[in-house]
């Protein structure tokens, strides 16, 4: 009897065939039909990877792939699979045409790659014409839940802020600019093609089987397909995932896919980029690389995001909205926001005796409040804050004190979000 890997064209069917057509009869080969079930699978799985991988392959050596397909198929196994592995099998990346060889002999482009090469776009005043602008926006899911009768101007080439809350509006908000979502009632202008447009959502999903570098191909071949790629490189490393283009997407960390998402925004180079939550799955070192790419594009793309951890906000926004409740409470500056809602107020280190200094500061007609705050320290409340800047250190100029240090107390976002939200009327 022959067996089926010495019958051309049998392949793995082959060997099945011959057993059953033994299986009636005393025979030898029924003895080693327990070593050969173990055999007969792996030839099936070494067949079917080979399948999968020519599927999903970008090209082949020799003949196309339908050849290859029947080859694996029908001739005998594993001949055919092994000779796709060996043969057909396109180990490495083609070889590029000298152009682009010569392009990858350059130094390769700084980590921030897309934010410092695009092309700079003029950064217009908070009066100018925005890029960006909702009137009346609304989105009632009821229950006093939603968004409402919301306005918000993003001017071009600023890095835009929107805190508030879980459950303030955010995400209502963005997916509304961005398309995602309809409006109840309410408008929203854009002086942007949509097709400029990039949203990163707050938790970006991926198939696990590709790899970060097939994301981000795969996302410029939908919204930038003349692009090349080396678009997809810059994308990759301004993200910080240079190192780990290669990885099967199912390996990577939440942190990694927050990376992955605004890689894939990126790659199309939008003049209107919205990021939800973009830093919320990061490490600090992570986070700060993120906002130093955020920050790397002001003036050259518009940038809106969200975020609940407030330092983030106040380290890179130009401007910001606070939402609370999915009403509108401020908008401006972010400097504005710090002087307007906190009280003005300092502490004053002093080396040496107090007593002098915290009598001359209570007879100062500018000051409200003064109070010990430590055994050297003294608090300052202060009608104005150009008072306080002014008055201080003359006071104590004036003492022939020795001053330490005087610096704003409770000077930050987060104190001005919190003076802001406390009260039970919206400030818009």
């Amino acid at each position: 009897m022959t067996l089926a890997g010495n019958v051309p064209g049998l392949g793995t069917f082959g060997i099945a065939s011959d057993l059953a057509a033994h299986a009636g009869s005393r025979h030898p080969l029924l003895a080693l039909l327990p070593a050969l079930v173990p055999l007969l699978v792996l030839i099936v799985a070494l067949d079917a990877y080979c399948l999968i991988d020519l599927a999903r392959a970008k090209s082949v050596k020799g003949p196309p792939k339908i050849v290859w397909a029947l080859l694996i198929l029908f001739v005998s196994a594993p001949t055919g699979a092994l000779i796709y592995l060996f043969v057909g099998r396109q180990r490495h990346q083609p070889v590029p045409d000298p152009a682009g060889a010569a392009a990858a002999s350059q130094p390769q482009p700084p980590r921030h790659a897309l934010a410092a090469t695009a092309p700079a776009r003029a950064y217009l005043p908070p009066d100018a014409a925005p890029i960006l602008r909702t009137s009346g926006l609304t989105r009632d899911y009821g229950g006093g839940h939603g968004l409402f009768d919301v306005d918000i101007a993003v001017p071009r080439g600023a890095v835009y802020g929107l805190v508030g809350l879980n459950g303030a509006g955010k995400t209502t908000l963005l997916s509304i600019v961005s398309g995602a979502r309809r409006a109840s009632r309410g408008s929203v202008h854009l002086d942007v093609p949509r097709s400029r447009i990039a949203v990163c959502p707050d938790v970006p999903e991926f198939d696990g089987w590709l790899t970060g570098s097939e994301v981000v191909d795969l996302a410029r071949s939908l919204v930038a397909p003349t692009a090349g790629q080396e678009t997809v490189k810059a994308a990759l490393q301004a993200a910080g995932l240079a190192d780990s283009a290669s990885r099967r997407v199912a390996g990577y960390s939440r942190g990694m896919l927050q990376r992955l998402g605004l890689a894939s925004a990126l790659v199309g180079d939008p003049e209107l980029l919205i990021l939800d939550e973009p830093t919320s799955a990061l490490d600090p070192a992570g986070r700060a690389e993120m906002l130093a790419v955020v920050a790397a594009m002001r003036g050259r793309r518009t940038v809106i995001f969200s975020s609940h951890i407030l330092a983030d906000v106040q380290r890179v926004a130009d401007r910001v909205a606070i939402l609370r409740d999915g009403r509108l409470l401020y908008q401006g500056p972010t400097r504005e926001l710090i002087d307007t809602y906190l009280k003005p107020s300092w502490l004053l280190r002093i080396a040496g005796d107090l007593a002098p200094v915290s009598a001359a500061l209570a007879g100062q007609p500018w000051v409200t409040k003064v109070e010990a705050a430590g055994p050297d320290s003294l608090r300052i409340d202060a009608i104005s804050i150009e008072s306080g800047e002014r008055g201080i250190p003359a006071v104590v100029a004036g003492c022939a004190a020795r001053q330490v240090s005087c610096e704003p107390a409770e000077a930050d976002l987060e104190s001005a979000f919190l003076a802001l939200t406390s009260g039970p009327e919206v400030l818009a």
